[in-house]
Parts: structure tokens; sequence; C-alpha cells
């Protein structure tokens, strides 16, 4: 059996069809991601709707650094963290706080970044104060994020989390997993463009890799460019397992227990 530890589930207008598929593939859990209030919430219904006994789906309720961005212009921060905590503690669906955290493209000043920093390190802490593990997006702000992590997050808590869809090099993959986060891959490392993402899948432990479609983007090889679905965990699990030289079942059985480890799931 397989975890797709990452999907957006709200985007889905077939939605029933797409988890009888990914039923189908051999995936038993399924976590769908907020990433602002709105999102936050509508991933607790769904994970309260849909879930059965075969496919159970969970929640994480988090602010994204950009689809997030006009919920905190409008409301101030102050009021979208608070928000954001009684959302969490809404229902024992949910597992994680995010995805959050620091998304720097050309276009982004420095004002937008500070703003972004700071977004990241009110959740960092109320990932800590709720016991619940981080699910951390980075695009361009590696060292910052490791910074962020290490002065917000409370060195003794046990949920650490993890970064997702990662994108970083073999360096950045090994600073993860020493700060204790697990690292999951995408459709992303099956791309011929992202040898750098493939090696750090093979530099870091097999107890710290987790599994996820980020559907409905990202659609793996040799289907990309088509709508992602979870069923394609499978994909990913299999380019991972010839890429580690490992049994399909073995990266089954690690993937599985890793993330429920991480996101401590039933």
């Amino acid at each position: 059996m397989l975890i797709d530890s990452h999907a957006h589930l709200e985007l889905f207008e077939d939605l029933e069809e797409v988890l009888v598929r990914a039923k189908e593939e051999g995936v038993s859990k399924i976590i769908t991601i907020g990433t602002s209030l709105e999102t936050s919430r509508r991933a607790i219904q769904i994970a309260e709707y849909f879930s059965s006994n075969d496919l159970k789906i969970y929640a994480t309720c988090g602010i994204h650094p950009n689809d997030g961005a006009e919920e905190v212009e409008n409301l101030g921060l102050v009021k979208v963290i608070k928000a954001l905590q009684e959302i969490a503690k809404s229902s024992n669906k949910v597992v994680g706080v995010g995805e959050c955290g620091l998304d720097y493209l050309d276009k982004t000043t420095e004002d937008e970044k500070k703003i972004q920093r700071k977004l990241f390190g009110e959740q960092i802490k109320l990932a800590s104060n709720l016991k619940l593990p981080l699910v951390v997006h980075c695009r361009n702000g590696w060292s910052e994020i490791f910074d962020l992590i290490s002065k917000h997050q409370n060195s003794q808590s046990e949920a650490k989390g993890v970064f997702h869809s990662f994108t970083g090099g073999v360096g950045d993959a090994v600073k993860a997993t020493n700060l204790g986060f697990y690292v999951s891959f995408s459709g992303i490392v099956t791309f011929g463009n992202a040898k750098n993402i493939a090696d750090a899948a093979k530099n870091i432990k097999t107890d710290r890799i987790l599994l996820e479609t980020d559907s409905p983007f990202l659609a793996p090889e040799p289907i990309r460019g088509s709508q992602n679905e979870p069923k394609s965990v499978r994909i990913i699990g299999q380019f991972l397992a010839e890429h580690l030289k490992l049994p399909i079942g073995k990266i089954e059985k690690l993937t599985t227990n890793n993330a429920n480890n991480c996101f401590r799931l039933s």
C-alpha cells in the first residue's frame, strides 16, 4: 500500500472518481493540503466526508506564501494566525500545519520577502505549540528557511515536519534531515532535467523519504503534461525504487512507515 503525503483534493471536479482510481493503484491514505484559510477549511471537509476504511484521508491547515497573501493583507497577520489555529484545532483529521514557507521569484520584492518570513515564522511557532509537523514549501530560499526553522521551532519538538515536493540539492536534503525533517519527492524527481533532486534521494537515509503527487500539479514522467492524481504516487515510488535499486515492495513499506511516523497517522 502507498500513501500520497501531499495532494490538493479540493481542486478535483471528479473527486469521487479520482479516489476510486487511487484505491485501484493501492493508495491507502492521502493527506489533502490547506494553502489558505479557505482551502484549509475545505481540506478538513473533504477529509471528514470522503475518508473511508479502505482510503483514509487527512488534512493540513496552512497559509502558503502566495496563496494566502491576500488573506494576510486583508485581515492582518495576527488575525490570520489566530483563525488558522482555530481551524487546526477544529478537527482530529488535521495532522499538520502547512503548506507554508518561502517562495522567492525574480519579481519578489524585499518587502514581500519580509512578509513571507514573518508569516512562516508564525506558522513554525503555531506548529510547535500544537505539536503538529510542518509541511514546508521552499523555492529559492534554502538558507533562510533553515535559519527560520532553527530560530522558531522548539528544539525538543518531536513533530518536526517535511520538506514537500523537494527541489533542492544534496546539501539541502542532508541539512533538512539533520534538522529532523523528512524529504518528500513528487513527480519532479522523474523529470530528465532533475538529476540534482534524484541525487538528493540517494544521499539521505531511506527512513526520511516520503512520496507525494502534489496533484493535480506536477504529473510524473511518462504522463507529464496531463492532470496528475493521487494514483500517480505509484509511478513516483516505482521510479525511486529503480533509482535506489530497491524492490518496489520495499519502497512501499518504507515510505508508508515514514508517512505514518511523520504525521502520526492511524
